[in-house]
């Protein structure tokens, strides 16, 4: 981290150092370097990540970075500044995700101290939620949090809907099934919504790098979830799809600031969620959904909130 002290004193680093830290990001990579030049702070994306040829892990990578961006701007605003963020601001470094600028100096507002103390207490929850109904007015809160991010479409998944999401995740599992590489998570996307929870055995493991990517190769001898019995348990959550208006960078890091916002508005409702990317990355996966569902784009971000 490079940081202008003559702008950035020590306590204002730390709190902005910890909101970026904190951010979620794919296997917990921190894809991201952080820069405070000047009267702003800029997030790059840590190029080291990248895979030769097709990269199957980079829009979950650049929507990490949108989460830390979101994490960025409250963490300015917290220290008494009004921000501006530009997202690929300049041509020539095309590492530079976002550049937040504190503008004036301006008291934050409520909210954003309220979502900035939730980002200490952001949990992902991958085990199955309480049978407890979340109130219609918190997942309004918790959309609206979304919104304030333009151009995303947060769409709330109906019960009469939850087949559709079933109907890819199991086309999902069962085309990783084929492939002996990335199954790591192909049963944590879905055990949630087992009731006899997740039998995954794995009969071989490899932690290191391979030729197909950082997930390492295992074997997986379960059988997939039956699409009936997963769309009733769906059904009985609270998904919310992440919709941008296309899938270039831009917008799948305004897919992770809206996922970030969402996740912390529903923190601070006192409410778990975790998130799920990977089955959309598999095929046409996100077509798929988008069809079924007659979405204007592929979702790239599905989350549960629930108690």
């Amino acid at each position: 981290m490079s940081v202008d002290f003559e702008t950035w004193n020590a306590g204002g680093t730390d709190i902005i150092a910890r909101a970026v830290v904190a951010a979620p990001s794919v296997h917990d990579t921190q894809p991201w370097n952080l820069y405070l030049p000047g009267q702003s702070a800029e997030l790059e994306e840590r190029t080291e990540f990248a895979e030769p040829g097709r990269d199957p892990l980079r829009p979950d990578r650049t929507i990490s970075c949108g989460t830390a961006v979101a994490n960025l701007e409250l963490a300015v605003r917290v220290l008494g500044y009004r921000t501006r963020t530009a997202l690929f601001p300049d041509p020539e470094r095309s590492a530079l995700v976002a550049r937040v600028d504190a503008v004036e100096a301006a008291a934050p507002s409520n909210w954003d101290l309220r979502l900035y103390a939730a980002i200490s207490h952001r949990r992902s929850h991958r085990e199955s939620f309480a049978g407890i109904p979340v109130p219609a007015e918190t997942i309004a809160d918790v959309i609206s949090a979304a919104a304030e991010v333009p151009g995303i479409h947060v769409m709330l998944l109906a019960s009469d809907e939850a087949s559709a999401l079933a109907d890819t995740l199991t086309c999902a599992a069962e085309a990783k099934r084929r492939h002996q590489h990335y199954q790591r998570e192909m049963f944590s996307w879905t055990s949630h919504w087992q009731p006899d929870g997740n039998a995954e055995v794995v009969t071989t493991w490899n932690t290191g790098l391979d030729e197909r990517g950082a997930a390492g190769a295992a074997l997986v001898t379960t059988g997939v979830p039956d699409p009936s019995a997963l769309s009733e348990s769906i059904a009985r959550d609270t998904v919310l799809l992440f919709v941008p208006a296309s899938s270039e960078p831009e917008d799948l890091v305004r897919v992770g600031m809206a996922a970030q916002r969402a996740w912390l508005a529903a923190v601070d409702a006192r409410l778990s969620a975790s998130v799920l990317t990977h089955p959309l990355r598999i095929g046409d996966s996100a077509s798929r959904l988008a069809e079924l569902l007659d979405l204007p784009a592929p979702p790239q971000l599905i989350m549960r909130i629930g108690f």
